[in-house]
């Protein structure tokens, strides 16, 4: 096939919302697409929340040395947590699909938390290993919480149950 020109079709195909369109436009503009201007545009209310998947790869051997061949570690909570406050998330909270159907209902727990303006106070359930005790609200964020004086902790405004929230 050397020294012949022709047309060929490349086909993308993978489950929904796996990264296709991403893996399309960092080929073809070679940037990844940014959600972050999206987000502000449609849901500028929108609370964020970052969350760490797969966190049971961080100690699978394997991982670990595909990882070593090229001088690299898995991201740590503290990097993660570090991304979050670049990216104005509420909170950083890690979880795996995988080995913890626990802490999957525990991001799902401080999205909802985060979405309902509950963000500033800590969630921690005891018995869960990996699961809430692993998130980290991050402090600054003068939207969220109740400290300000405006209302009963309990209390839904109607404007926050219409919000966005991103995971």
């Amino acid at each position: 096939m050397e020294g012949q020109s022709g047309r060929c079709k490349i086909v993308v195909v993978g489950d929904a919302e796996c990264g296709k369109t991403a893996l399309l436009q960092v080929f073809a503009k070679d940037a990844y697409p940014g959600w972050q201007g999206e987000t502000q545009e449609f849901c500028p209310n929108a609370k964020v929340v970052l969350v760490g998947c797969k966190l049971d790869m961080r100690t699978d051997l394997a991982t670990l040395r595909e990882l070593s061949k090229q001088r690299l570690i898995p991201v740590t909570h503290e990097q993660g947590t570090v991304l979050a406050k670049q990216v104005g998330a509420v909170s950083y909270v890690e979880c795996s699909s995988r080995s913890s159907e626990r802490s999957v209902r525990d991001v799902f727990h401080v999205a909802t938390v985060a979405s309902l303006g509950r963000g500033q106070r800590q969630l921690r359930r005891t018995d869960s290993r990996r699961g809430l005790q692993r998130s980290t609200q991050l402090a600054g964020r003068p939207d969220l919480g109740n400290g300000n004086g405006n209302g009963t902790e309990g209390e839904i405004h109607k404007d926050r149950a219409k919000s966005c929230n991103l995971m």
